[in-house]
């Protein structure tokens, strides 16, 4: 290949990787957009129940086409250098093969089919973004998550005194949950959670200290059991020495010992381990007694099936699931849950045995998240999931790489 022809491609390498980086930007900062109406709704009133959305479907499909431009690019970038990763074929091909042909197989209705796909595109995002993520990214992402967080914070503030008692009111006449920019306060606190985390890693210390504070007000006037759990692990998980990791196994344990004790006084919601956790745990139990082996209810067990039903007027027999891992069990049937589970799990078990803190953490958020949350629907959580999933899986590529034509001798890059 001749020296001008490849000038030619690395910069168009570098001019469609600026586009992506400027898509994911662009996304970000437009996340108040995506649910302006509830939130005034919240405050001014008018909402009418928790799975109806306001803010008009054209508004919020502008997410959409943000995460389908993201992958355009991507694969515009693929064959431009004619290149493709390893870790993307063998992925894309076993998702083929495991979820997507079974899947319309089975199918009985395409607006449900194309609900499945919304809810499992984070996770094609996500490989189609290995190699087009680097640290700077994230750093620029760390800024907008600042900026965002103080006007979260802000009208959080204002929903507290002047909020519409959708969510209940508290013994002293103030709004119960608060969920800022966005509609379900759950929802509010895990952008909260992922807030905290580009504050530890990607953000400058200066606006991380500006938040730190704020970051657990923030939670707490959300009211989620959810936030406050996955913020004391995290804060935990964060601080523990490295000479005494061996032994935080027991202190969560303890620790989770206690948020069973005390998790109603801490988010000022009597009976919410019994009524929220538990119904989610009856939801399990119903979705994985009557699971399929493979994809058979694909799109049923998802939030954009619940909208499309409520918006149209249709009818279709939803599958309520409440959290991610249940949500697995009806789209993708019981075989792929289980190699989700043994792949999460040993992921864990590495992280903690060779102390990827970072990862750690990314990893432990979004399984306490997945929970009580199906986070591939929530926005910009699914976003943020993506791109840092991308991130991980490039670091873990060039890793082997470098293992295979470089440095054969060292160990230990993984960080």
């Amino acid at each position: 290949m001749k020296s001008g022809e490849s000038m030619a491609i690395f910069s168009e390498k570098i001019h469609l990787r600026s586009i992506i980086d400027k898509l994911i930007l662009i996304m970000l900062f437009l996340t108040p957009l995506f649910s302006f109406q509830e939130f005034l709704a919240l405050i001014y009133g008018g909402v009418v129940n928790n799975s109806t959305a306001l803010t008009s479907p054209y508004i919020k499909g502008i997410k959409d086409l943000f995460f389908v431009s993201i992958v355009f690019s991507a694969i515009l970038l693929i064959l431009k250098i004619k290149k493709i990763n390893i870790i993307l074929l063998s992925m894309i091909a076993g998702i083929g093969f495991f979820v997507i042909i079974p899947a319309y197989y089975n199918h009985d209705n395409i607006l449900i089919f194309f609900a499945g796909l919304r809810w499992f595109f984070p996770f094609v995002l996500a490989l189609f973004l290995i190699g087009n993520v680097k640290q700077e990214l994230l750093c620029k992402i760390g800024k907008i998550l600042f900026w965002l967080f103080i006007l979260h914070f802000s009208i959080q503030i204002i929903q507290l005194f002047i909020s519409d008692p959708w969510f209940g009111i508290t013994v002293f006449g103030l709004s119960a949950r608060n969920p800022g920019i966005f509609f379900i306060p759950s929802t509010a606190a895990v952008f909260v959670i992922l807030v905290l985390f580009f504050s530890k890693f990607y953000m400058s210390n200066k606006l991380s200290n500006n938040i730190n504070l704020l970051i657990p007000v923030s939670i707490l006037l959300t009211a989620s059991g959810t936030g406050i759990v996955a913020y004391l692990v995290f804060t935990t998980v964060f601080h523990f020495n490295d000479k005494y990791s061996r032994i935080m196994p027991l202190f969560l344990l303890v620790l989770a010992s206690f948020l069973i004790i005390y998790i109603d006084a801490l988010s000022g919601r009597a009976g919410l381990l019994e009524d929220s956790f538990g119904q989610r745990i009856e939801m399990f139990e119903d979705v994985f007694n009557s699971a399929t082996w493979l994809p058979s209810y694909f799109g049923y067990g998802t939030s954009t099936g619940y909208l499309i039903q409520n918006h149209y007027g249709f009818n279709f027999e939803m599958i309520p699931t409440d959290s991610w891992f249940a949500s697995v069990v009806v789209n993708l049937g019981m075989l792929n849950f289980i190699a989700i589970i043994l792949l999460v799990a040993s992921t864990l078990f590495y992280l903690f045995i060779f102390r990827s803190k970072e990862r750690l953490l990314f990893l432990l958020m979004y399984c306490l998240i997945g929970m009580t949350t199906v986070f591939t629907e929530s926005y910009p959580v699914n976003l943020l999931f993506s791109v840092l999933l991308g991130y991980y899986l490039t670091t873990v590529n060039d890793l082997t790489r470098q293992k295979r034509y470089l440095m054969p001798d060292r160990k230990n890059q993984f960080k």
